[in-house]
């Protein structure tokens, strides 16, 4: 199995845990150093339609190539989270603290804010 088809699988995975019957979300995909590192976080935030599965499907492209180009930088996908009706939904294969998702929505909201 290719390392582009390795990852295509484990954003599928993180994904498939914030899946929506319909309407358009904000999704933030959350990178990390490989030391794991929280204060180099880095966020990109996208909008996503459950509703049309071509935006679901440009969503899982786009992360895909996002988080093999990250790799190269030396980060790694950490977490997706869904924004939906002013919560936050968090997505993860490691255990995540509620610290460091604290830090996460406050970084969110100043990416709003931006």
């Amino acid at each position: 199995m290719s390392v582009r088809h390795q990852k295509r699988l484990y954003i599928e995975e993180l994904f498939s845990n914030l899946k929506q019957e319909a309407g358009e979300y904000r999704i933030y995909n959350l990178y990390v150093p490989e030391d794991g590192d929280i204060e180099d976080l880095e966020i990109i935030d996208l909008q996503v339609d459950f509703s049309n599965p071509e935006s679901v499907k440009k969503y899982l492209d786009r992360t895909t190539r996002e988080t093999l180009e990250a790799e190269v930088e030396g980060l790694k996908l950490l977490a997706v989270v869904l924004e939906k009706e002013g919560s936050y939904i968090f997505s993860s294969k490691e255990e995540l603290s509620e610290d460091f998702k604290k830090q996460v929505l406050e970084k969110i909201e100043q990416i709003k804010e931006d």
